[in-house]
C-alpha cells in the first residue's frame, strides 16, 4: 500500500473513533449542544484546510477581448456614493489570470482575489478608489455592471445608493 493510501485510510480511521467517542459522549449528555455546534464548526474548518475550494472563472477565454458594458460608467465620479462595493465581492480568477501571474489569489481560497482586513480586493486604492491593477484586472471586473445590481444601487439614475454593508468603510477622495 502507497504511503498517501495509508495516511488517507489511517486519518478515516481515526475520524470513525473520534466520531463514535463524541457520540458516546452526547448520549451520556457531557456534550451540549452548544459543544456539537463547536465541533460543526471546527469541522468545516477542517474540511476547509485539508480540501479548500477551488473555483476558477472559467467563463473567461480572453480578459483583454470582453466587451464593454455598452456605456461605460465613470468610477471617478460615484465612488463618494457607492465607495466601490464592487471591490469587496469575491472574484475568481480565470485561468489566463494565473497563467499571467500579474495577480495574487488567496492561499486559503485558491484562485480568489485577496481581500484585506477590511473586506475590500488588495488592489483597490483606499483614497480613490481606483484600481491598482486596472490593466490586468480580472475579466469579471472588466464585465461587471453595477447600475442594476442592489447591492450597490436602489435608483443608479437617481444616483441613490445602496445601504453600505457592514464593516466597509466609506471612501473620500482627497483633493
Amino acid at each position: 500500500m502507497e504511503s498517501s493510501e495509508h495516511a488517507e485510510r489511517s486519518v478515516a480511521e481515526l475520524a470513525s473513533i473520534v466520531n463514535l467517542l463524541l457520540q458516546l459522549l452526547q448520549l451520556q449528555g457531557t456534550l451540549g449542544e452548544g459543544h456539537l455546534r463547536m465541533l460543526d464548526r471546527l469541522r468545516g474548518q477542517v474540511e476547509r484546510v485539508i480540501e479548500p475550494p477551488i473555483r476558477i472563472d472559467r467563463t473567461t477565454v480572453d480578459k483583454y477581448a470582453q466587451p464593454g458594458t455598452g456605456t461605460e460608467i465613470d468610477c471617478a465620479s460615484l465612488i463618494e456614493l457607492c465607495h466601490g462595493r464592487c471591490c469587496a465581492y469575491d472574484i475568481a480568477l480565470s485561468e489566463q489570470d494565473l497563467a499571467e501571474g500579474k495577480l495574487s489569489w488567496r492561499i486559503e481560497q485558491p484562485y480568489w482575489l485577496p481581500r484585506t482586513t477590511d473586506g475590500y480586493c488588495t488592489y483597490q486604492d483606499r483614497t480613490s478608489g481606483g484600481c491598482g491593477v486596472y490593466a490586468h484586472r480580472p475579466g469579471m471586473c472588466r464585465t461587471y455592471d453595477c447600475r442594476t445590481d442592489t447591492r450597490v444601487w436602489l435608483d443608479f439614475e437617481q444616483r441613490i445608493p445602496a445601504p453600505l454593508a457592514p464593516g466597509l468603510t466609506q471612501i473620500r477622495k482627497r483633493g
